[in-house]
């Protein structure tokens, strides 16, 4: 083991993690756990959980989890050396210092002074401030953002160059701050307002820059390329400035541009962010959903913005997220939106709706339910965004509201269903609420009877017949116990039940009575009888509707003989 991996083990062992977490959570005891309401996404009943045993954390609302370090960087909203050095200070330890990259460093510093500098530009060019307090910009926002202006030319260069530490070529280019001319360097951006790009942190990674109005080279924006530090797929503007609100709200706003993003904040709606000028990417929502599982689609109400929005849903689709749209028309966008009418952005945001049911409606608004070649382009278009959606539950739900719109003839209802669900699809195959609810009651005694036999000697009584048990984690991880015969509970939680086990005790360790072992046993037991019985007297009743006597005969001779062995049990 590594110094810097005994180091982490010894904060780890030194802070407790109900301490820690008790700084910024009200917690209370709950059993052998500690409860109390998810700092990570709003609600009123508590869903978040801390073991004391494990040192971890798990939220069962929003599915956030993990140990001390994880909690930290995620409430604190800080890399993992930030958090490592903040828990050492509590903690009491001298971190040995590690070998730090040089020229990643020199890069994040490079950035930062050129950030300083558009900053200082922006105050002393006449026509570029004119310009951002033309667009309804005040002193406040340009400071939050840090937003600048690069007059191109030689002058960073200088400037970069007079400062007490001296940078290569190589370092310069890398920044992705200038270009090479002749074999001299040159800056990269010209007469364009710069809106410097952080990182959830709050680094300066690079910057994207719009052409100031009155010149016309170039793109409208333009963003640093590729570097060391900056990727543009796995960043987004705003991840830093609305990273408090977004967790604040449990909802993420996507628009399309920096100026919407600055716009919003202005009036008061900070929990927003937006791609920086390409096509939204897995990486980036990916990243969002750290802070919420919630996001609300507000791009231009132009094509290219519908456009975005179906991508928007095959990605959120299959990350398993709650999307949300609505439109800023009749603008043009939300930076428009506020100019003109400031308040119209809070009521979009309380009557979003589905982003399923957006484009749906967006994509039949011109389109004629009664025509059989609309009927049969909007089926195709549905049946092929849907398709996107893999979580079953979810897609019957967009399916069944769908149909609830009256748009299609009432009497193809039947049929429009099967040809959008699909013939083999586990949701077709319908059960009643009353069956659902009993499974589920099946599978809570057997989890929590699965918990008490998992204390930190793991047995299994001898009595016990497996075969009863349902729930397939549940027979996973007694199967192992049963084979291995010697198992600890450490050896679970490091092996491939770790999830299981952790789950276990989060959830069933506030019952520590080993008498109810037999108790629940029983009902397990009971209840495998009742379903097999069940489920052997529709067998037979199917049989002998279909004048099958061979079949029954055998059919019956399986129910007696589970009969007689429950009898005899």
């Amino acid at each position: 083991m590594d110094g810097n991996r005994i180091q982490i083990e010894e904060i780890r062992n030194r802070i407790d993690i109900v301490n820690e977490i008790s700084k910024y959570v009200q917690l209370k005891p709950a059993g052998k756990n500690f409860s109390g309401l998810c700092p990570f996404h709003n609600e009123k009943t508590p869903s978040f959980i801390v073991s004391p045993e494990l040192q971890r954390y798990k939220c069962f609302g929003c599915g956030e989890s993990g140990d001390i370090f994880t909690f930290i960087q995620n409430i604190e909203n800080i890399d993992f050396p930030e958090t490592l050095d903040k828990l050492a200070k509590e903690a009491g330890i001298i971190l040995k210092k590690p070998k730090i990259n040089t020229h990643l460093a020199k890069l994040y510093e490079i950035n930062t002074l050129a950030a300083r500098y558009f900053y200082k530009q922006l105050k002393k060019d006449k026509k570029a401030l004119e310009y951002m307090k033309s667009r309804g910009f005040n002193d406040d926002s340009i400071f939050k953002f840090g937003v600048g202006y690069a007059s191109g030319g030689y002058q960073l260069l200088d400037f970069l160059q007079k400062g007490s530490t001296k940078f290569n070529k190589k370092e310069l280019l890398d920044s992705g701050l200038f270009t090479l001319k002749n074999d001299k360097l040159r800056s990269k951006f010209f007469k364009r307002i710069m809106f410097p790009i952080r990182s959830s942190s709050g680094k300066v990674l690079g910057f994207s820059g719009r052409i100031l109005p009155e010149y016309d080279k170039g793109p409208k924006y333009m963003n640093t390329p590729g570097t060391p530090i900056f990727h543009k797929k796995e960043n987004i503007f705003g991840q830093y400035e609305s990273r408090k609100a977004i967790r604040k709200e449990d909802l993420v706003i996507l628009c399309e541009g920096q100026t919407d993003v600055i716009s919003a904040h202005q009036h008061g709606i900070e929990n927003i962010v937006a791609p920086l000028g390409t096509a939204l990417t897995i990486e980036q929502l990916t990243n969002l959903s750290k802070l919420t599982k919630n996001f609300l689609f507000l791009f231009d109400s132009d094509s290219a913005g519908q456009t975005a929005m179906q991508r928007a849903f095959k990605l959120i689709s299959e990350l398993n997220l709650q999307a949300y749209a609505a439109s800023p028309e009749p603008f043009a966008d939300i930076d428009e939106m506020l100019l003109e009418n400031p308040k119209l952005l809070k009521t979009l945001i309380k009557k979003k709706t589905n982003l399923f049911s957006f484009l749906f409606s967006k994509k039949v608004e011109n389109l004629d339910s009664r025509d059989y070649t609309d009927i049969a382009t909007t089926l195709k278009w549905t049946k092929k965004l849907l398709s996107e959606v893999k979580l079953p539950s979810l897609r019957s739900s967009y399916v069944e509201e769908l149909l609830n719109r009256n748009y299609f003839d009432s009497e193809n209802i039947e049929g429009i269903r099967r040809d959008l669900l699909g013939t083999n699809t586990q949701y077709i195959q319908t059960q009643t609420k009353e069956k659902q609810k009993k499974s589920t009651n099946i599978s809570r005694q057997e989890k929590l009877l699965c918990a008490i036999l998992i204390p930190e000697e793991i047995s299994i009584p001898k009595n016990f017949k497996l075969k009863y048990f349902t729930d397939s984690d549940v027979k996973k991880v007694l199967n192992h116990i049963k084979k291995e015969k010697e198992v600890t509970r450490e050896q679970l939680l490091k092996g491939d039940f770790k999830e299981y086990v952790e789950n276990a005790i989060f959830n069933f360790s506030q019952i520590d009575d080993k008498e109810e072992i037999d108790t629940l046993y029983n009902l397990i037991k009971k209840d495998y009888y009742i379903t097999k019985e069940k489920e052997l007297k529709s067998k037979i009743a199917i049989a002998e509707t279909q004048g099958d006597t061979k079949k029954s005969i055998k059919l019956l001779q399986q129910f007696l003989k589970l009969t007689k062995e429950n009898t005899n049990e």
